[in-house]
């Protein structure tokens, strides 16, 4: 199973998020009577990354640990100081049930997260009249679910495909294969028919053979299937007509052709399958996988498009991480040998011993700094504001938990798959507990 935007079809993300971003600005001024002056704001797709989570009465962007404890803060153009941030915040656990809170989840929130925080500096500086830093998120989230809705961001996209749209041929090789491999092919997305076949239409039916169409790929294309109520409720299909995109009531079983709407129950069953026999790749951690693993046990790939970049970097800046590991086994001997003369200190009579105390203190400062230098160089390859997205530091970030909770694997790009057997089995590495290591 496939869902479309950031999946089985990818987009230039920085691009469309900037158009999105603008967007937002010109419905914020017509629809909210913000002032248009707010159109002149500047973006940068690098002031956010998935996984942050927006904190609606404070006006805070923050990224969370593992744990749900706040790590990084920055409100509006400030970053919070670890004093600030504890002064704030107190070691208090992120609950993101409350509805205070608003997770930047996809890299369609990206626009969302940098206009909040653009207009929270707005605010503080008393260029916009708004109540309270809550009601900017709403405006926002307003203004984004109705650009979605009306057709202004689609429509761009349509009639700029090359712009916005990434083709990869690697893609259909791979549905090919699979489908001549006996696998059955399902795309399930929200987006219209319409957008759906537009987009199918520029990045799959080029690189078929003549007088193919992509739709032949799929044993079942499913659009406006409102995720992740398709996970979740008994909603009811209806059969679209290809031809003119038309629709009409479905009666009797689900079989091969295009539809809206509809459950995932009802294709388990009429397609005679069970939940484990369906590998189900998206982009949205709550809309495509976690709901999903919750509700239906269907086996979950994640897209996270960022982590082809995100390795790379790793992979130019892992040098550090093994200095930092010989400087930090070095501490702990130092700390050792501190300890123990520590623990001896009314004993200590001697002068030589008193020095041998100061000498391992110095010691210590010694490899302290230059940890930190190493940490910062290291750092440096990454997100200048925030860091690495599947890291807070020496703990996983939130998102990367709940990655390593819901999602069985997880890829940058669908075409990766391509580098696998038909008939490989994913299986998990050997976790080690501390007292295996």
């Amino acid at each position: 199973g496939l869902d479309m935007d950031h999946t089985l079809v990818r987009y230039n993300t920085e691009k469309f998020e900037l158009l999105t971003f603008k967007e937002i600005l010109k419905k914020l001024v017509k629809s909210k009577k913000y002032p248009a002056s707010i159109q002149r704001l500047s973006f940068d797709f690098n002031d956010a990354i998935r996984g942050l989570v927006i904190d609606k009465v404070r006006g805070n962007l923050i990224k969370l640990g593992t744990y749900g404890r706040v790590k990084k803060v920055i409100h509006g153009n400030h970053h919070l100081t670890h004093e600030e941030i504890e002064a704030i915040y107190q070691d208090l656990v992120i609950d993101l049930k409350d509805d205070h809170f608003v997770a930047v989840d996809t890299t369609f929130s990206i626009s969302y997260a940098v206009s909040y925080a653009r207009l929270v500096a707005l605010k503080d500086a008393k260029k916009i009249n708004i109540n309270n830093y809550s009601e900017i998120a709403d405006d926002i989230a307003h203004a984004l679910n109705i650009s979605h809705m009306d057709d202004s961001l689609k429509k761009v996209v349509r009639n700029n495909l090359s712009k916005y749209i990434i083709q990869d041929p690697e893609v259909v090789v791979y549905l090919e294969r699979m489908k001549k491999a006996g696998k059955q092919l399902f795309l399930i997305t929200n987006s219209d028919y319409s957008y759906t076949k537009a987009l199918l239409d520029y990045t799959i039916s080029p690189y078929l053979p003549k007088n193919s169409h992509w739709s032949k790929l799929f044993d079942l294309i499913i659009v406006n299937s409102n995720k992740p109520a398709f996970f979740t409720a008994r909603q009811s299909f209806l059969k679209i007509d290809p031809k003119n995109g038309l629709l009409s009531n479905m009666t009797g079983e689900l079989k091969k052709g295009i539809y809206q709407g509809g459950s995932a129950k009802v294709l388990e069953k009429d397609f005679n399958l069970k939940g484990p026999e369906i590998l189900y790749l998206g982009d949205h951690i709550y809309g495509d996988i976690l709901t999903l693993k919750r509700s239906c046990n269907w086996r979950t790939a994640l897209i996270i498009e960022e982590m082809a970049d995100e390795v790379e970097r790793f992979s130019s800046a892992k040098e550090y991480l093994g200095r930092i590991d010989e400087l930090m086994r070095e501490k702990i001997d130092i700390e050792n040998s501190l300890n123990i003369l520590l623990e001896n200190k009314v004993k200590i009579k001697k002068k030589g011993e008193a020095q041998g105390v100061d000498s391992l203190f110095k010691l210590l400062k010694e490899v302290d700094n230059e940890v930190g230098q190493l940490i910062k160089k290291y750092n440096s390859y990454f997100n200048e504001s925030w860091g690495e997205v599947m890291r807070s530091g020496i703990e996983k970030s939130r998102f990367a938990a709940q990655v390593e909770k819901y999602a069985c694997i997880y890829m940058s790009k669908l075409s990766d798959l391509g580098e696998y057997s038909s008939r490989h089995y994913f299986r998990p590495h050997r976790i080690l507990m501390p007292h295996e290591l």
